[in-house]
């Protein structure tokens, strides 16, 4: 059986988070023997650590932690621009100078995640020649075209990537992906994201919506969902109804302007976070409300007041309209 290996990256402000994911995931994946965790940490305190250790020791299971000053140092050497103020989002990219030659298979996994199932399948997914595998992204069906991809092309989300580690290296992805930066563009909309895309077009494998079930396939009917954004291509019904009854991971990013952890926030994964929180090392954590403004208060207001094909037409078109705004910048180099 191939090592699993599985990857985060956090600041102090997300250690929690990537502690509750994993806990799930060690709670969830206690039948994986050959399992080993990677925690890129920036200026991550000692309690935070120690406790991140704790956790792993009471499940027996190996968890390393990578100390991000180097790699940080790379890439403000190689000139990528933070994302709200941070650098973790691109520490996977340097995955290749700290990862052990056994593990062949590495899931990189985002803080704001709850694994609820076996990710044993993951371990000898025949994946053919493909370097990653992925899955689509809910809400950018209609912002990949201002990337230059067609309506028929995939465009993943980035949260959740299985990278075949030997592919990765062979194909020189990190290397591609700095040269992108340094000579095609380094500043999208969505920075990593849209950057991995572009860089991984041709070499992806879609995984089932269960190994990356985002928010809108909750909060939402399909029939809302596909009535609104109209994709060419996307998971069938079928498909996300399977995921829906047998989730593997949760991704719980931002919705309405909140992550599950914020105070008074409406995310359709509140009570399943809830559920893990209490039952970790992280248990009786107070809720702090989001940083959010008025565009956030109002959103919510929206999606109370108006029934939910209304509310989510607006946010589409509010946010694709946003999308276009900011890439037209983003590409003139009028915003930093």
């Amino acid at each position: 059986m191939k090592r699993l290996g599985v990857l985060y990256a956090c600041d102090e402000n997300y250690a929690p988070w990537a502690g509750i994911s994993m806990y799930s995931l060690f709670e969830n994946n206690k039948d994986i023997d050959a399992l080993t965790v990677y925690c890129v940490t920036d200026r991550v305190s000692d309690a935070s650590r120690e406790k991140l250790a704790d956790q792993a020791a009471r499940y027996k299971r190996e968890l390393i932690f990578v100390d991000a000053t180097e790699i940080v140092e790379q890439i403000k050497a190689l000139n990528i621009p933070s994302y709200r103020g941070s650098y973790t989002t691109n520490f996977r990219l340097f995955f290749h100078t700290f990862v052990r030659e056994d593990i062949e298979r590495l899931l990189y996994v985002d803080c704001d995640t709850v694994v609820t199932g076996s990710l044993a399948p993951l371990q000898t997914l025949d994946m053919g020649d493909k370097v990653v595998g992925v899955v689509r992204d809910s809400l950018t069906v209609q912002y990949k075209t201002l990337l230059g991809f067609s309506p028929d092309e995939p465009y993943f989300n980035a949260g959740i990537l299985l990278i075949d580690v030997p592919k990765w290296k062979e194909q020189q992805i990190t290397q591609k992906t700095l040269d992108h930066i340094q000579n095609v563009r380094a500043r999208y909309c969505n920075p990593d994201q849209d950057l991995l895309n572009l860089v991984l077009k041709d070499h992806i494998y879609l995984l089932s919506p269960a190994y990356n079930l985002q928010p809108h396939h909750l909060a939402f009917s399909d029939k809302t969902f596909f009535a609104v954004y109209k994709p060419t291509v996307y998971y069938t019904h079928e498909e996300l109804e399977v995921a829906r009854k047998s989730p593997v991971i949760y991704h719980a990013y931002r919705f309405l302007g909140d992550f599950p952890w914020h105070k008074g926030n409406k995310h359709p994964a509140n009570a399943l976070f809830d559920k893990y929180t209490e039952g970790s090392p992280w248990r009786g954590l107070v809720k702090k409300p989001s940083a959010g403004g008025l565009i956030f208060k109002l959103e919510k207001l929206l999606y109370v007041l108006l029934p939910r094909r209304l509310f989510l037409s607006i946010f589409r078109r509010i946010s694709l309209r946003g999308f276009n705004k900011r890439n037209q910048l983003l590409q003139q180099g009028k915003e930093a």
